[in-house]
């Protein structure tokens, strides 16, 4: 078994962390974790760096006796939020090298630094990484993976080159860095999620995936299982949320109950309970119904399906109008609002509508969507920084009166 890799994204109110290792296609989990700071990122950019930093670094060692287990975290695979996220496409020729003329590791690292210094204008973006598509041979030979062993005078490799904003990319790493962790590998979380959807039966190939965070929705655009592009928008599970505590008048945590417990209840009752009472200023005892909170969250997901629609139309754009019409696949914490896909079907393009969840034992959790991804693609793809693989640094399990 590999060492164990850790994946980390830090959400805009808590930090989402897998520590798992990938085998014939599928990701393993060993531990996975979530732990809150507030409202510390919005859209991308910190409010509170040392908090989320505090967060990162108290996570770096520590001991969980429930599973008994020990963690000390040093090198991690970060999960980057595709703002401002550039994709260009790219092919790029070399020689092999070796004596033998068969693939080796250095033909890889050197077709990669072609296309690290490779003239396309990056002006204020960082290159994140390159997804390669395919990788050529002499005599026409094409593999899917990096052909190493195979003989051949010249290596080409068509692939794709992410960037974000420099700014972006460098505040996420000096956060990470503060809290005493160093990113080997950055991945676009929407090209994680990709990946993870890719190994699941009986997914679609071309789709729009939307990932609906607590405040912030990402729309890519996935053609023939690969990324082509995505917008975001600031809205997010919290938008009903908060629209319930005022409605209701109640605290944030009941608010979050109720629509979890609730969401878009579309059955017939043949009576009316209230789901909760509350008191107004004069004292008197005010009862909330579901139909009323039926409609805080359709008033809410109303501005959502406005603004889902325009990202669709932005990131389709410069293709056929067909594509508007592609299946959607939801994910994340606010994809698994009761009643969301029924509500919005008839409102989008789409020819269908659907919530993905993770399979993966231990992490079936919708917040884990994107690390698990990242463990897949760092195991998919060469790393374009050439580092050895992020890793665990500790990991022990205390063995004695271990539940088998």
């Amino acid at each position: 078994m590999d060492k164990p890799i850790a994946a980390i994204e830090l959400g805009s109110k808590k930090l989402k962390l897998v520590v798992g290792y990938e085998i014939d296609g599928q990701v393993y989990v060993l531990y996975t974790l979530t732990k809150p700071y507030g409202n510390c990122i919005e859209g991308g950019n910190f409010v509170d760096a040392n908090r989320v930093a505090e967060t990162i670094g108290s996570i770096r060692e520590f001991t969980d006796p429930s599973a008994k287990l020990r963690l000390n975290i040093s090198d991690v695979l970060l999960c980057l939020p595709p703002y401002g996220l550039g994709i260009y496409q790219t092919r790029q020729v070399t020689t092999v090298v070796t004596e033998d003329s068969k693939i080796s590791n250095l033909d890889i690292k050197n077709i990669y630094a072609l296309i690290r210094n490779s003239a396309y204008p990056l002006n204020d973006k960082a290159l994140v990484d390159v997804v390669p598509e395919s990788f050529t041979l002499d005599h026409g030979r094409i593999f899917a993976r990096p052909p190493m062993g195979e003989s051949s005078s010249t290596l080409t490799v068509s692939a794709k080159v992410q960037t974000l904003p420099n700014v972006l990319v460098d505040n996420y790493q000096s956060v990470l860095m503060s809290g005493g962790m160093v990113s080997r590998r950055n991945v676009i979380a929407s090209l994680a999620a990709t990946e993870l959807i890719n190994s699941y039966p009986n997914m679609p190939q071309s789709y729009i995936l939307v990932d609906i965070g607590s405040n912030v929705t990402t729309v890519s655009f996935i053609g023939n299982g690969a990324l082509y592009g995505s917008t975001y928008f600031d809205w997010g599970g919290d938008n009903i949320t908060e629209k319930i505590i005022e409605k209701f008048n109640i605290n944030e945590a009941d608010a979050e109950k109720y629509k979890i417990m609730y969401g878009i209840d579309y059955s017939e009752m043949n009576f009316k309970a209230p789901i909760c009472t509350t008191e107004d200023a004069e004292g008197q005892e005010v009862h909330h119904y579901n139909d009323e909170l039926n409609e805080i969250i359709k008033g809410e997901l109303e501005t959502f399906v406005e603004q889902l629609n325009e990202a669709i139309n932005q990131i389709v754009a410069s293709h056929d109008k067909s594509y508007r019409s592609f299946p959607m696949l939801l994910i994340g914490g606010g994809a698994e609002l009761n009643g969301l896909v029924q509500y919005i079907t008839p409102k989008v393009m789409s020819e269908t509508v659907e919530v993905v969840r993770p399979k993966t034992l231990g992490a079936r959790n919708a917040t884990f969507f994107n690390c698990l991804g990242a463990i897949l693609t760092q195991s998919r793809y060469p790393n374009l920084n050439d580092e050895s693989h992020p890793r665990v640094g500790v990991l022990t399990r205390n063995n004695s009166n271990q539940t088998k």
